[in-house]
């Protein structure tokens, strides 16, 4: 059987349920807004089978729905999911009431309980009542009062990079030759062309960076052993930090003359880095036929 990992996003009308969501489908989960609970319990039956091949699924769900619905099958409706998937989380999204009247007030929507509470404080109060239960399963409540819409994507995106174990950031380490141009998609692009280099080197002009033979000779210069380690330092300090920004993709291109020994030498020196360091990455030299 296929589990998806399983995302909910609840809460409070106005507290940025729309922003959350949308942050979360930009991490690649397939999305579902305003879901009426008798479907959400329709999902759980078809996510069960063999055929459903959506991994990451992230559903919302508020009293939009229906009031009367929602309170009493939504706290059983994430016991269920939890119990037929391993991964679900909940993330309840809420703000302080007052917040809530002035978001409410600047935009003039009207409340989704509006019908049976005409006034607005009225409304926000039984909401408030009425998502007690759900909110007390949460994993994750998320208070937006004094956030903005950047500031609640980038928590939103906190969460499901710690969450999501399948989401990482795939990087591409290539070595090239200024020869024949720079990468087109490279981001960041260290030059390497300082180095000693090994075509001048009869025994070594036709080997590559690859080649035992050329290693050694590049290794005997301090001025690459020490480069190496800079440069080693350098990727290991901003990998963290792209992976926090929500990169999915970094390309690193290390580039030298003719893109067959300098470059090369470099490129695997890092590539054994950032697999050691756990992260999806591949090597390529892109001008070694």
């Amino acid at each position: 059987m296929n589990h998806p990992f399983i995302v909910i996003v609840t809460g409070l009308s106005g507290s940025g349920k729309s922003t959350a969501l949308k942050a979360i489908e930009d991490e690649g989960f397939f999305c579902m807004d305003n879901i009426p609970i008798d479907l959400i319990i329709k999902f759980a039956e078809i996510s069960d089978s063999a055929s459903f091949d959506i991994p990451k699924v992230c559903i919302g769900m508020d009293v939009r729905a229906g009031a009367v619905s929602f309170t009493e099958k939504a706290p059983w409706m994430v016991s269920l999911l939890r119990g037929i998937a391993k991964d679900v989380r909940l993330i309840f999204v809420e703000a302080n009431k007052e917040n809530l009247l002035n978001r409410y007030k600047e935009t003039r929507r009207r409340h989704p309980l509006s019908v049976l509470y005409p006034n607005l404080l009225d409304a926000v109060d039984a909401e408030i009542e009425m998502m007690s239960p759900i909110r007390e399963m949460a994993d994750f409540i998320v208070n937006t009062s004094t956030m903005n819409v950047h500031e609640l994507q980038s928590k939103i995106k906190d969460i499901i990079s710690h969450e999501d174990q399948s989401r990482d950031m795939y990087i591409e380490v290539r070595s090239f030759g200024f020869k024949k141009g720079i990468p087109i998609d490279a981001d960041i692009v260290m030059d390497v062309r300082f180095l000693p280099n090994p075509y001048f080197i009869e025994e070594l002009k036709e080997k590559t960076g690859s080649d035992t033979d050329v290693k050694r000779f590049l290794q005997g210069f301090e001025s690459y052993s020490d480069f190496v380690i800079r440069f080693k330092d350098l990727i290991s300090y901003i990998l963290p930090l792209y992976k926090k920004e929500g990169r999915s993709y970094l390309n690193i291109a290390v580039g030298c003359t003719g893109g067959k020994h300098r470059s090369v030498a470099i490129a695997e020196e890092i590539s054994d880095l950032i697999k050691g360091s756990g992260y999806n990455s591949r090597l390529i030299h892109r001008d070694i036929p």
